[in-house]
């Protein structure tokens, strides 16, 4: 195998990215943390860690970042790269998991799922996550197990297969339409179960609007099946009714 990178989009985490990048150093070569416009002393708080920093004045939003981070890592020659967020939400210690699905299949796009630990989400959450996989998996044409994590792995071969348009890449947007994307482009889906770590793990308010970004998310996946003529085949199988 060759270069593995982890990635890591950041924005007023210093209470936790440091946590973070320890834990996920171990387990990859390489280590890259973008702070997007961070005022707390997030970059300051890396120094000595090992991490890549790259630092920016401003902030554009997470899509906009992983999308910076991935044209960057495979550009210096990834195998592949995983995404975590900064606030510990993600455990580094499932990496191995991600990396072993991977060399079963290295050309799939492998999903964090947490569908056997929704309990530990609030209920709220739980709702959210329910009508994503739903609305989402039509959109995709197939079932998704977990449409909203943000661990996952990108295998280089599919940031080179799939062409997302900038408009649909950013804020919350990405990770929505890198599954919409990816399945047009016959990527296959893999799954990595991870715990749902919320309660003790989360020291900062999600920087998810839950209105605003929702509206987004939606717009994004109507828009995609407007253009795919609705897609009825993939309603009628998230509807049970065709396989």
């Amino acid at each position: 195998m060759g270069q593995t990178v982890a990635l890591i989009p950041a924005h007023n985490e210093v209470l936790t990215v440091r946590k973070v990048v320890e834990k996920t150093m171990p387990h990859v070569d390489r280590v890259i943390v973008i702070d997007d416009g961070s005022d707390d002393g997030t970059t300051e708080s890396l120094t000595g860690s090992g991490a890549e920093v790259i630092r920016h004045a401003s902030n554009l939003g997470k899509g906009s970042r992983l999308v910076e981070g991935l044209d960057f890592a495979f550009s210096q020659g990834a195998d592949f790269v995983i995404t975590l967020d900064a606030d510990q939400q993600h455990d580094p210690d499932d990496i191995p998991d991600f990396v072993a699905m991977f060399e079963t299949n290295a050309t799939a796009l492998v999903l964090g799922d947490r569908s056997e630990d929704m309990k530990q989400m609030p209920k709220s959450r739980r709702r959210g996550i329910k009508f994503g996989n739903f609305f989402i998996g039509w959109g995709c044409g197939c079932r998704i197990k977990d449409a909203q994590c943000g661990m996952r792995l990108y295998p280089a071969t599919m940031w080179k297969k799939v062409r997302i348009p900038t408009k649909d890449t950013k804020k919350f947007k990405f990770e929505t339409a890198a599954l919409l994307y990816a399945a047009k482009a016959g990527v296959q889906f893999e799954y990595v179960p991870i715990a749902a770590r919320y309660e003790g793990f989360i020291l900062r308010p999600s920087h998810f609007d839950p209105v605003r970004d929702f509206l987004r998310l939606f717009g994004l996946v109507t828009m995609f099946l407007v253009r795919r003529g609705f897609h009825l085949k993939g309603l009628l199988l998230m509807l049970g009714i065709a396989r």
